[in-house]
């Protein structure tokens, strides 16, 4: 394909030198101009010293100026590319002061100051060389100039030794700054995650973490005291730091509960230990417990007599070993929690039930892809003892159709006078037939409800339920739920509410201003009243737009988490009526919410998560 210049614009790829001398202006007609400068000096030397030379040898001279022409070639092509070199020097150079200091290209056409090649210096028009006197910029005093003299662009002199001391010192000061920060701004955001403000700790959290940063001198704590345990678990589980040493500092005699959150670095050994040294025990957590395997279950049978188990990760007991441990040492356990393990089957869930079923008052059963019938979990409320059960999970099963209404309104008949917690996270093949019934039970004491992922619930009228009011309640991700059967919901339950989450819940913005706005207000009485006209106006008339909804203001005295996340209706405006309606509020998730910034005026001990920008 033929280029040909001035018909298109369109140039192929050159390389970064080539697009680099272009810019810089050292095109082809500069290096032709260059040659024919340089041949004509040629010339005139060669012309020169042949007018010296004596007629009688002039074939020797012809011979002699061939070796020199030729040896002049090779000089012109080292000249060439020498002077290539020294203009590529040049436009750099030229473009770094450009760009630092803005000096005009009168200047760049003389020598450059501070950016010489080996030894040079140059200021002004002067060449600077090692070694050579100069007066400091700043204290002009004179000194000797280094490789290491500092060069002051804005003032355009160097630096002495003593000055550019001073002005490292103030450059390490202003970095340490910077890095503090820093520091600071990650303390906020990790704060922030935590739920939390940056304040001055107590001297009990002083004292907690003094001990934590010392666990590996266990033995040398003595008695830290049995209501502070807890809270040292908790921190060294999150960080990571329980291990065979530091476990040993729960572990006396006296203990009657232990609870450990992250198992994952104690092994077999230990875990026996915690039967040998508590023999009192009678209710045990275990979290991320993947080296707790059936010798240790088998131990816990004979040496202790637990009447509450709560496992996450047991993933090394056998189905055959859970069968054993129900018919031995598991006989009394009133209260019994496993997640996160495909061993526990269907024969270790009967086994549960047969051994231990009329006396549980809390199960928990969450993740157990080993139970992989319905006719498993159908077994559920045949062996409970009617208003005995005060909570239950049934979470996340293998698949969604294992878990049906029939089942949870069975289980629910069989406790509806003892149930305070029903968690249902997961099994979202229930639908309206399910919370139709539910509410028709007498559910007086239930104050938790959690039905995260139950995407077919489209109505839950809450007006005629037999409850006292929920306390915490979580809607995570109910994104058929209507927003009449939310707000039935928060009417119900709005004063006794102290967690609520309504992430991905889908309600307008009219819905939040009309629940924070008094009925008395007159913006609030102009939109009913237009509402009334357009509705008396529409009557003879088809029309499938559905009137607007009206709703009476809503109080939430003792509300201190709120998740509203990917509600979208939410805004800065929002934001404000929940922070003046909310007096308690502490949290205020809304992670997704692109329209709450930081120019929302909310109360300065609210703490709001998940704004763009919170963890810059």
């Amino acid at each position: 394909m033929s280029r040909r210049r001035g018909a298109s614009n369109v140039r192929g790829p050159n390389s970064a030198l080539t697009e680099f001398l272009r810019v810089e202006g050292i095109t082809e007609n500069f290096r032709r101009r260059r040659e024919r400068e340089t041949e004509q000096q040629i010339a005139d030397l060669t012309q020169d010293s042949s007018d010296d030379v004596n007629e009688s040898s002039t074939t020797a001279d012809n011979t002699e100026v061939e070796a020199s022409t030729s040896g002049s070639r090779s000089t012109i092509r080292d000249i060439e590319e020498d002077e290539d070199v020294q203009q590529i020097r040049l436009a750099a150079r030229r473009k770094r002061r450009a760009a630092g200091e803005q000096i005009s290209d009168d200047e760049d056409d003389g020598n450059n100051v501070g950016d010489s090649d080996d030894e040079d210096y140059v200021v002004g028009n002067e060449y600077k060389i090692e070694g050579e006197e100069d007066t400091c910029i700043e204290c002009h005093q004179p000194f000797k100039l280094s490789v290491y003299s500092r060069y002051d662009k804005l003032r355009k002199g160097y630096l002495c030794e003593d000055c550019n001391e001073l002005i490292k010192a103030e450059e390490r000061k202003k970095r340490k700054n910077q890095m503090s920060a820093k520091r600071r701004r990650k303390r906020v955001a990790q704060a922030l995650l935590d739920k939390s403000f940056v304040k001055i700790p107590s001297l009990q959290d002083v004292c907690i973490k003094v001990i934590t940063s010392n666990i590996d001198q266990v033995e040398t704590l003595g008695d830290i005291g049995t209501s502070n345990l807890n809270e040292i678990s908790k921190i060294l589980s999150k960080n990571r730091s329980l291990d065979n040493s530091t476990m040993a500092l729960f572990l006396n005699p006296n203990m009657t509960k232990i609870e450990f959150w992250d198992c994952s670095n104690v092994d077999s050994d230990s875990f026996n230990k915690i039967a040998s040294f508590c023999p009192n025990l009678t209710s045990l957590t275990l979290f991320m417990c993947g080296q707790f395997h059936n010798d240790n279950l088998v131990y816990f049978s004979d040496k202790l007599n637990l009447n509450e188990l709560n496992l996450n990760g047991p993933f090394l007991i056998s189905d055959v070993m859970w069968q054993e441990f129900f018919e031995n040492g598991g006989k009394n356990l009133e209260n019994f929690e496993i997640r996160n393990t495909h061993r526990f089957g269907n024969d270790s869930l009967i086994s549960l039930l047969e051994n231990c079923g009329s006396s549980l008052k809390s199960l928990k059963l969450s993740r157990l892809d080993g139970i992989d019938s319905a006719a498993m979990y159908e077994l559920i409320p045949h062996y409970l003892t009617q208003n005995c059960l005060e909570t239950l999970e049934i979470s996340y099963p293998k698949s969604e159709e294992l878990v049906t209404n029939e089942l949870i309104i069975n289980v629910l008949s069989m406790c509806e006078g003892s149930l305070s917690s029903l968690n249902l996270d997961g099994c979202s093949d229930l639908t309206d037939s399910f919370t139709q019934e539910m509410v028709k039970f007498n559910l007086d004491k239930l104050t938790s409800l959690s039905l995260k992922n139950l995407d077919q619930i489209k109505d839950f009228d809450f007006t005629n339920f037999k409850n006292n009011g929920l306390i915490s309640l979580n809607l995570y991700k109910c994104v058929e739920l209507s927003e009449a059967s939310v707000y039935s919901i928060l009417k119900h339950s709005c004063s006794t509410l102290v967690e609520l989450c309504l992430n991905s819940v889908p309600v307008s913005k009219n819905f939040w201003w009309q629940i924070f706005t008094p009925n008395n207000d007159e913006l609030k009485k102009r939109y009913l009243k237009s509402d009334s006209d357009d509705e008396s106006e529409n009557d003879d008339e088809d029309d499938d737009e559905s009137p607007k909804a009206f709703y009476d203001e809503l109080s939430f005295p003792n509300l201190t988490s709120l998740d509203l996340g990917f509600v979208r209706s939410v805004d800065d405006q929002v934001l404000n009526l929940i922070s003046k309606k909310c007096p308690k509020l502490k949290v205020l998730e809304v992670f997704g919410d692109n329209r709450c910034t930081f120019g929302a005026k909310v109360r300065e001990d609210l703490i709001i998560i998940g704004r763009q920008g919170d963890l810059n």
